[in-house]
């Protein structure tokens, strides 16, 4: 099995303790998201993890634990999000500078395991138009090249509960052109660069959930229960809605 944790909040960043304890007893509680019912997921020994996806916003926490996890040689890899809007928008995240060195901390300790970069999602607003993120994401290529295997991008969905928080109406000329140009940039550092749950011809659709990056041919079938254009192989996600602290306006989770 494949362990996501977490797309419905940040244990990196506020249960990297909890997470670990529950690796040591080889049970991990799961909350079905849908009817708030309760399971237990047991395994007997670590090699029934083929592996761990990570995903964060600042693991300065997790450091200590992901120590004894990589001693355990459990396989694993990172989904680092940084995108540098305004606090405001993400107040609970910390500031830019502050996420990079996080980010090059994290390779010196994890390393050789992965690190992708996410830069998600993209905002397109008036005070986030195209020219903020092509400049923001070279800005912030151009200083984490060589600690990420690659990076991963996504245009804002607007879900039903954070409709209030901006307003948007999606343009798909727009952002298409504006994949395309961070797909350029992301070329010129040599990086590549794949999309979330977007099509775009020239631009390769990533897989966030990727058995591939644990260098075995594990036999995993595609996650069903995810967006339509998900391309993700299946994992048992372990993480509570509701529970993330960085209370970001565009989180769906919270």
């Amino acid at each position: 099995m494949i362990i996501s944790a977490s797309r419905r909040t940040d244990i990196p960043a506020f249960f990297g303790d909890e997470f670990y304890h529950s690796l040591k007893k080889r049970e991990f509680k799961l909350i079905n998201p849908f009817n708030r019912k309760v399971s237990l997921l047991k395994f007997n020994n670590d090699s029934e993890i083929e592996g761990i996806v990570f995903w964060s916003k600042n693991p300065k926490n997790m450091f200590e634990n992901l120590k004894k996890i990589k001693k355990r040689n459990i396989p694993f890899y990172f989904h680092f999000t940084i995108n540098n809007y305004p606090e405001n928008i993400e107040p609970g995240v910390p500031r830019l500078s502050e996420r990079i060195k996080i980010l090059k901390d994290l390779y010196s300790i994890i390393s050789p395991y992965k690190i992708i970069w996410r830069y998600d999602p993209i905002i397109l607003t008036e005070d986030f138009n195209t020219n903020f993120h092509i400049e923001n994401f070279e800005k912030i290529l151009s200083d984490i090249k060589p600690y990420i295997f690659y990076v991963t991008v996504s245009i804002l969905t607007v879900y039903r509960k954070i409709k209030k928080n901006f307003q948007y109406t999606p343009d798909k000329k727009t952002e298409r052109e504006i994949i395309l140009k961070l797909n350029e940039i992301a070329k010129k550092y040599g990086i590549d660069l794949k999309t979330c749950c977007y099509n775009v011809e020239g631009v390769e659709k990533g897989k966030c959930i990727d058995a591939s990056v644990f260098g075995s041919a594990l036999k995993i079938k595609k996650d069903k229960g995810q967006r339509e254009l998900c391309n993700c192989d299946k994992s048992v996600d372990i993480g509570y809605y509701r529970t993330c602290k960085h209370n970001c306006l565009y989180c769906y989770a919270l």
